[in-house]
């Protein structure tokens, strides 16, 4: 099998079709197809079905595309990493984040990057954790920022903790207990709750809050992963959540939510970097966690969102 071969067929399964693939690729159906029969001749097994729904990967096709995605993936990293080396100032990087991190710290971290390398095709995939996780693995992204999934591949993927950012419970501003100078636990009792599903780390963390001071769990009437399913649940209802300190959601004078002044023990939600394991680091990657990390330390010293409360400011890059 060839580069080009492989090329085709990820385009194939990704487009689920011959037609769409090969104006993609700017290649004739026929030399498209071609290339798809001599990669199934070279493998000795049928790699693609075809079918009223279009063309999808075989069981083996599937597998075979996870290698060629990482072929692909490497093959452009090794193109930029060339171009880096002889001063150009282009090249393209790949970050992953969580909803909040896409909200929060990955903004700051890319205009910083981006006013150094101003010449870098930046693209941000907003994905759950886990979903992240794959996207490392299977080459569609370079970095993440997220929290560590607990099956978490140390053998294929690296991570570093980077923050410990504190957990607030919020309502909606015009919420009966946003007002209040002292919300108690047991106040919080009397409401429903939009929060993620058992196990989600967060919400076992609030249900052994709960626990300790032995009274109900917290009742949720939606159940969600998604932060911006969550936002708008909130918005104008009776309905309590928690966000990180960090969200800007629950800041300033035009925030919809409020912390509440609850006399309650947080938790943390950890934060950290994850990149699949590289002998050779790239450039362009290394600066781009030097931005995140930078960051997150603006976050700790409470220059850069300050975790009282204070607006979230860009510093100046870093000469």
């Amino acid at each position: 099998m060839d580069f080009k071969q492989l090329r085709n067929f990820v385009y194939v399964v990704r487009y689920s079709s011959f037609g769409v693939a090969a104006g993609k690729l700017n290649v004739t159906q026929p030399a498209l197809s071609k290339s798809i029969r001599a990669l199934e001749q070279t493998t000795g097994v049928r790699i693609l079905d075809r079918g009223p729904w279009g063309v999808r990967a075989t069981e083996a096709g599937e597998r075979l595309l996870e290698y060629a995605e990482v072929i692909l993936a490497l093959s452009e990293e090794a193109q930029d990493e060339f171009d880096t080396q002889q001063g150009a100032q282009r090249g393209r990087l790949r970050v992953g984040g969580s909803a909040t991190m896409a909200r929060s710290i990955l903004p700051l971290a890319s205009r910083r990057f981006l006013s150094r390398h101003p010449g870098v095709n930046l693209t941000l995939h907003e994905e759950l954790s886990p979903s992240l996780q794959a996207q490392l693995l299977n080459g569609t992204i370079d970095i993440a920022l997220m929290g560590r999934p607990r099956d978490f591949p140390n053998e294929e993927l690296e991570y570093r903790d980077l923050l410990e950012v504190p957990i607030e419970i919020v309502a909606d501003r015009h919420h009966v207990l946003a007002g209040r100078d002292h919300v108690s636990l047991a106040d919080l009792t009397e409401w429903s709750w939009i929060i993620p599903a058992r196990p989600d780390p967060d919400r076992t963390a609030l249900d052994a809050i709960f626990t300790a001071a032995r009274l109900p769990l917290p009742q949720a009437v939606c159940e969600t992963s998604s932060s911006t399913f969550q936002l708008s649940m909130l918005a104008d209802s009776p309905w309590l959540s928690y966000l990180s300190s960090t969200s800007a959601f629950a800041r300033g004078p035009d925030a919809r939510l409020v912390r509440l002044n609850i006399d309650m023990p947080s938790w943390t939600r950890k934060i950290g970097i994850a990149c699949r394991r590289l002998r050779v680091r790239r450039p362009l990657l290394l600066s781009f966690i030097s931005e995140i990390e930078s960051v997150c330390s603006d976050l700790k010293l409470g220059t850069g969102a300050a975790l009282g409360g204070a607006p979230m400011t860009i510093p100046r890059a870093r000469s």
